[in-house]
C-alpha cells in the first residue's frame, strides 16, 4: 500500500533529502507484487498437492468469489466514484468504458489485478508443470533454467522496446502480461514440491539469505537514485533484472520468517497472518480508494507538508486500517446475505 502513497507524496515540491528518503522507501517495498504472485501459486499447489489436477469446478468458484468478483466490483467503483484516477485516457462511451474496465486502467494499481488474474487462469498449466516435475531434481533444474531464460529474455526485450523507448506509451499493456512475472508464479509452485529442502536450507543458512537481501537492496537502491530523476518511479520498474533478483531475495527472506514462526511455535501470530492474508488482495484493491479520500478530503496533504516522516506513517496506517476494515465488513455483510438467501430457499 505504500507505493501509491509515495507516488502521491512525490507530487509535492520536496527538497532532495526528502525525495531521497521517499525513493529509498519506494525501492524497499518494491517486492510486494511478485511476492504476492509467488504466495498465491505456492498456496494453490500446496492445497491441491494430493490431486494430480486442479478440481476445476471448486477452484473456479473459489477464485471467482475471492479474486475475480472483488476485482470487478472495485474496478466498477473506481470508474464510477473516482473516474479521475483512470490511466491512459478516460472513457467517453460504452466501448471505452469496457476497455478501461478490463484493461486495468480504472486506477493506477489495477494493472496488477490484470496480471494476477492471468495467473489464476493459467494455474492448471502451472499445476501440470509442478506435477511433471514432482520431486525430480533433473526436471527441476530443466524448468528453472528454461523459465529463467524465457523470463530474462523477456525483461531485456521489455527494457529495450518499452521501458526506454518510444513504444512505452503504445505498448504499456505489456507491463501487465503474465510473462513479466513468470518466474515468481512458476517458482512459487515449484517451491512447494521442494519445500522441505528449502526450509532446511533457509533455516541452516539464514545468514546467506539475509546477506543476499542486503546486497540486492543497496544495489537496486543505488541504481535507482543514480538515475537522472529519482521522482520518476518508472526508473525503479519491476521489469529490470536487478529488481527481479531483489524480489526473489525478499521472497525467500519472507519464507525464512515464516519458517522461524513455525519453529518457535508462534501459533497466535500465524493465525493473525492467515487472517490478514485472506483479506490481503481485497485490501489491496481498496487501498487507493482510501488513500485518495484521506489525501483530498481530510487534509493529509497539509500534514505531509509539515512533517513528511510522521505524515507517511500516519497516512499509511490509516489507509491500511480503513482498507482492511472496509473489505472485512463488506465480506461479512455478503456472507450474511448469502446465508439469508440459503435459508429462504
Amino acid at each position: 500500500m505504500l507505493q501509491p502513497i509515495i507516488a502521491l507524496f512525490l507530487t509535492l515540491p520536496l527538497n532532495f533529502k526528502k525525495q531521497l528518503f521517499l525513493a529509498s522507501l519506494y525501492n524497499f517495498v518494491k517486492f510486494t507484487s511478485p511476492a504476492f504472485i509467488f504466495g498465491i501459486v505456492f498456496t494453490v499447489i500446496r492445497i491441491t498437492a494430493k490431486r494430480p489436477k486442479l478440481p476445476l469446478k471448486t477452484y473456479s468458484l473459489n477464485q471467482w468469489n475471492n479474486n475475480f468478483f472483488p476485482t470487478f466490483a472495485w474496478t466498477l467503483a473506481y470508474l464510477i466514484l473516482m473516474p479521475n484516477l483512470q490511466q491512459h485516457g478516460h472513457f467517453h462511451n460504452i466501448p471505452t468504458f469496457i476497455w478501461q474496465f478490463f484493461s486495468g486502467n480504472a486506477a493506477p494499481h489495477l494493472w496488477y489485478s490484470v496480471m494476477m488474474l492471468q495467473f489464476l487462469i493459467i494455474m492448471p498449466a502451472i499445476k501440470g508443470i509442478c506435477e511433471w516435475v514432482k520431486h525430480s531434481y533433473t526436471k527441476l533444474i530443466f524448468v528453472v533454467i528454461i523459465s529463467g531464460i524465457i523470463y530474462f529474455s523477456w525483461l531485456l526485450f521489455y527494457d529495450y522496446f518499452v521501458l526506454n523507448n518510444l513504444y512505452h506509451y503504445n505498448w504499456y499493456l505489456l507491463d501487465r502480461f503474465f510473462l513479466s512475472f513468470l518466474i515468481f508464479g512458476l517458482y512459487g509452485g515449484l517451491s512447494w514440491n521442494f519445500h522441505e529442502e528449502i526450509q532446511n536450507f533457509l533455516f541452516n543458512y539464514w545468514w546467506i539469505v539475509v546477506t543476499i537481501y542486503l546486497i540486492t537492496y543497496f544495489w537496486t537502491r543505488r541504481l535507482f537514485i543514480s538515475s537522472s530523476n529519482i521522482t520518476n518511479l518508472t526508473n525503479d520498474s519491476y521489469y529490470l533484472p536487478s529488481m527481479a533478483i531483489y524480489a526473489l531475495a525478499v521472497i525467500f527472506l519472507i519464507y525464512l520468517i515464516c519458517i522461524a514462526q513455525k519453529v518457535f511455535n508462534m501459533n497466535r501470530s500465524l493465525k493473525t497472518i492467515h487472517f490478514l492474508a485472506f483479506y490481503a488482495y481485497r485490501a489491496f484493491l481498496a487501498n487507493v480508494f482510501w488513500d485518495r479520500i484521506l489525501w483530498n478530503y481530510f487534509n493529509f496533504k497539509h500534514l505531509v507538508q509539515n512533517n513528511i516522516y510522521v505524515g507517511i506513517i500516519i497516512i499509511w496506517m490509516a489507509t491500511w486500517i480503513l482498507s482492511y476494515l472496509s473489505v472485512y465488513l463488506i465480506h461479512q455483510i455478503w456472507l450474511k446475505m448469502k446465508y439469508k438467501c440459503s435459508l429462504s430457499k
